[in-house]
């Protein structure tokens, strides 16, 4: 059956989050309680509403390049790392095992082929979440220090590849997929997750456990790993702490790889301290910005094939050191079936779509029925019928795709325009007919903002009609109507001078709501 998920969840935070922030409160006042409730109720996006106004990203699936895994075995990457990548660790094949006849996707592949020269080139991925971005530089790090062992006959010692994650959450993130590929190298390729929390001595038998990883600052510093992933803070500890010097000693002339995740979170003083960060890294490890590869990576900077990618690029160049002619662009490109004919006037309801096929998920009649459709396909145009525009929608542009321009949104329009990206997101064809091989009509990714409370103010004026025409006109609540903010000065002229006969008022009306005091 399609199941009701955007329309279920939303009014189920929204009303959780209301009865939690009253009950938090305490006010004992039932005009003013009444008053919240209300106020709390709002659309999402609207003052007092604890959700923002939604937005919705299209997550088609992402083009696939021609070649296999096992096609390029042997000429663009090594053959022991496609057989190293086809058979991790049994405990993490269901997520990182990357098949020798899976194909990469066509971005992965730009990447590969470009950090694969043998002139040093710079690359930014720009793509969206769930498009393989960290394969971009992962695949090409560890191939090249897999050739550097085959050439050495040999363990790698010194960092040579450097992982730059602004959270300790992206830092612990990456421990799975690099035990998963670097495991058939054993002790001859390690990594090391270098953060506050990394212990200074762990037990030889935990050691031993994952010979491909560096788990203490013990073995950090007596033998680095040639893959360090850490982030700004502990890289400048490492620049200035004596007790890390070894690491630097260990990897002079040796670092080849900087990747800086999550580039578009560096901006403003970040940014200027981020460039001025590695050059002191490229000078500390005794290399120069021309020996480096360096890769960003973002997955929100709007059209990366436009001014904002372009930025991106400035900004990589910048922080390398490097000209632009050696920072190139690569971005991910979604894989959109287009629909056949155009759209009828669509007289079919939203519950008789609903209906067809009993609600099941895949439903080749309801998918012909909402490829015919008006509504359908235009909130479907307004995620991919431009392709220089993020595919990205609010909730309330969702609304005045469906109601019209100018709609005066309630709860009840945004309750059914999420019926309708229900509708969409949970109707699939059959698998390989029209050649979208079971891609839903319109698969959808919710990106959900919480609104906060910052204070809640009312007038101390009793005889203010501005609360004439809410629930707090009650004698039980003695005061003006709430405000989220502060009032101006001008406005507070303007309410006082209303009800009070006076030329000269006390511009200080707005009190705090205390939960004491009420």
């Amino acid at each position: 059956m399609t199941h009701t998920y955007f329309s279920d969840l939303l009014p189920q935070l929204a009303e959780r989050a209301k009865l939690a922030a009253i009950s938090r409160l305490g006010f004992a006042n039932v005009p003013l309680r009444r008053r919240l409730a209300e106020l709390f109720s709002r659309p999402y996006g609207e003052p007092g509403s604890f959700l923002g106004d939604p937005a919705f990203e299209a997550v088609f699936g992402w083009k696939a390049a021609e070649p296999s895994m096992h096609e390029l075995a042997g000429r663009l990457l090594t053959s022991a790392l496609v057989d190293a990548m086809d058979a991790p660790p049994k405990e993490l094949t269901d997520e990182y095992r990357f098949a020798r006849d899976q194909r990469p996707y066509r971005h992965q592949l730009q990447a590969w082929e470009i950090l694969a020269q043998a002139t040093p080139q710079s690359i930014v991925v720009a793509s969206g979440t769930g498009s393989g971005k960290t394969e971009c530089f992962m695949v090409p790090i560890i191939d090249r220090l897999a050739r550097l062992r085959e050439e050495k006959r040999s363990g790698l010692v010194g960092v040579r590849a450097l992982f730059l994650y602004p959270l300790n959450a992206l830092i612990n993130s990456q421990r799975d997929r690099l035990r998963a590929w670097t495991h058939a190298f054993g002790s001859d390729v390690r990594f090391c997750l270098y953060n506050g929390n990394t212990p200074d001595k762990v037990r030889e038998h935990e050691r031993k456990s994952h010979p491909n990883e560096v788990m203490d600052r013990e073995i950090l510093r007596d033998s680095p790993p040639p893959i360090l992933v850490t982030n700004a803070t502990m890289l400048e500890y490492m620049l200035v702490r004596t007790v890390d010097k070894p690491i630097l000693d260990q990897s002079q002339g040796k670092l080849e790889w900087v990747v800086l995740d999550e580039a578009h979170s560096y901006v403003g003083s970040q940014a200027a301290e981020v460039a001025l960060l590695i050059r002191r890294v490229l000078f500390a490890f005794g290399v120069r910005p021309e020996q480096v590869r360096f890769v960003a990576t973002s997955a929100t900077i709007g059209d990366p094939n436009g001014d904002a990618g372009q930025r991106l690029r400035r900004f990589l160049a910048e922080v390398a050191g490097v000209g632009e002619d050696r920072v190139h662009l690569v971005a991910g490109e979604r894989l959109v079936p287009k629909l056949n004919g155009a759209p009828a006037k669509g007289s079919d309801t939203l519950e008789a779509l609903w209906s067809l096929d009993d609600g099941r998920e895949t439903s080749p009649r309801r998918y012909d029925a909402l490829v015919n459709h008006r509504i359908a396909r235009k909130l479907r145009d307004l995620f991919v019928a431009d392709s220089a525009k993020p595919p990205v929608a609010r909730l309330s542009e969702i609304c005045a795709a469906i109601r019209g321009p100018g709609v005066l949104v309630s709860r009840d329009v945004q309750h059914e325009a999420l019926r309708w990206i229900d509708l969409l997101t949970g109707t699939r064809d059959n698998d390989g007919q029209k050649g979208n091989d079971g891609t839903p009509f319109l698969p959808l990714r919710a990106h959900l903002f919480h609104q906060t409370l910052s204070g809640l103010w009312a007038c101390a004026d009793e005889r203010c009609p501005e609360k004439d025409d809410t629930s707090l006109y009650d004698p039980a609540w003695p005061y003006d109507k709430c405000f989220w903010s502060r009032a101006s000065t001008a406005v507070a002229a303007a309410l006082l001078m209303k009800s009070l006969p006076v030329a000269t008022v006390d511009l200080s009306f707005c009190w705090p709501v205390h939960r004491t005091s009420i």
